[in-house]
């Protein structure tokens, strides 16, 4: 039986229809496959590893405690101190491409950030990575001191001259190498005196300064100077902190850099040097930079951050008081958040919680978030 006008007319209409079918799913795939393939001009940032700190860690195949005291008396404790990491996709040599940036569109623990927030022009993830080792081992050393200080051991500070800039008050004067031991005949007790009585000379009055050099005690002088563009005094140095702990302290940590796991560390190192158990069996999560003087500083990710201790099931979670700011608008579902100014505080709300009490929390931040909300 032959084919009738009706049925030539459906198949040419169908084929009419595959046609622009195709075309269309053409036409919708091409955006698409550019968008996976043009590179993008941002990052994602979202929650990184978690690492207890009382814990162990493997490394190099050895199972080893993140944080061990090789020649101090520690105490048994119990429970998990998470140090808290955010990890950054993209960077200068590696761009995300548009389309690997829509999970983090729908993913509230994650952010997509333009890449110059964690890159200077120029910079390469080599730089950042190399800048972040430095500052992790810089933060170690200061929670070891705010650790020791905070159990009453008297740790004495070490100023020592790096590079003496060209031109500078410290030209001739200071060299390489050099011990800071003394202003105007006092001591010097930390790096914030010097820079104090630095900018008290007001850029015109004479310095006088004790120093050690080649095991030798000498008195030098100089008159901080205002460089072009800046709005304080300098002496013209590059001075390297340093400190005399009264025991080694050893930690085991790979593949993490920068400087805001300080406060974890004095945290764990001082529940290791005092009796009890400070945490009795909790989970604790933090974040804070930590200096030798005990005071706890902001860090970024907060937000990742708060959505890493989460998912670590923290019973409490401690965060700078100086980053109420940055205090996101959705928190996760039942984090206890305890902002902390000092190391002081951050034990004594762990002991309030550790004692089944609550201890301050967000509405410490009460200002910030209400001036957000206003202006929100």
């Amino acid at each position: 039986m032959g084919r009738t006008r009706s049925d030539v007319e459906y198949e040419a209409d169908a084929g009419r229809g595959r046609r622009r079918g195709l075309w269309i799913v053409g036409a919708l795939a091409i955006p698409v496959l550019l968008a996976g393939a043009i590179p993008s001009p941002y990052v994602i940032e979202r929650p990184g590893p978690v690492v207890d700190t009382l814990g162990d860690v493997t490394v190099d195949d050895a199972t080893e405690p993140v944080v061990s005291f090789p020649d101090a008396q520690t105490y048994p404790t119990s429970g998990t101190l998470n140090l808290l990491t955010v990890q950054i996709l993209g960077d200068p040599d590696r761009r995300r491409s548009w389309l690997s940036l829509l999970p983090a569109v729908v993913d509230p623990s994650q952010r997509i950030a333009p890449l110059s927030d964690f890159f200077r022009d120029g910079e390469t993830s080599d730089d950042r990575d190399a800048q972040n080792t430095a500052l992790m081992a810089s933060s170690q050393t200061l929670a070891a001191a705010a650790a020791f200080r905070e159990v009453g051991v008297d740790v004495d500070v070490v100023l020592s001259v790096a590079e003496v800039a060209g031109g500078s008050a410290a030209d001739g004067v200071l060299e390489p190498g050099d011990r800071l031991v003394a202003l105007d005949g006092e001591p010097i007790e930390s790096f914030a005196m010097l820079r104090e009585r630095t900018i008290a000379t007001g850029g015109d009055e004479p310095l006088r300064v004790g120093i050690e050099r080649d095991g030798e005690p000498v008195d030098v002088e100089l008159t901080p100077t205002i460089p072009d563009g800046a709005t304080e005094p300098l002496i013209g140095a590059t001075v390297a902190t340093d400190f005399e702990l009264p025991s080694e302290v050893e930690i085991k940590l790979e593949d993490i850099g920068g400087p805001s796991a300080g406060m974890a560390f004095s945290l764990a190192m001082y529940d290791r040097l005092t009796p009890g158990e400070m945490l009795d069996g909790m989970t604790v999560s933090g974040t804070g930079t930590m200096a030798d003087t005990g005071e706890v500083g902001p860090i970024g990710g907060l937000e990742q951050k708060m959505w890493a201790a989460a998912r670590a099931e923290s019973d409490l979670f401690l965060m700078p008081l100086g980053n109420c700011a940055d205090v996101p608008e959705r928190i996760p579902d039942g984090l206890r958040v305890a902002p902390v100014a000092t190391l002081t505080e951050a034990i004594d709300a762990i002991e309030t919680a550790a004692s089944g009490d609550t201890p301050a929390g967000l509405e410490r931040c009460g200002a910030e978030i209400s001036a957000r909300s206003q202006s929100s």
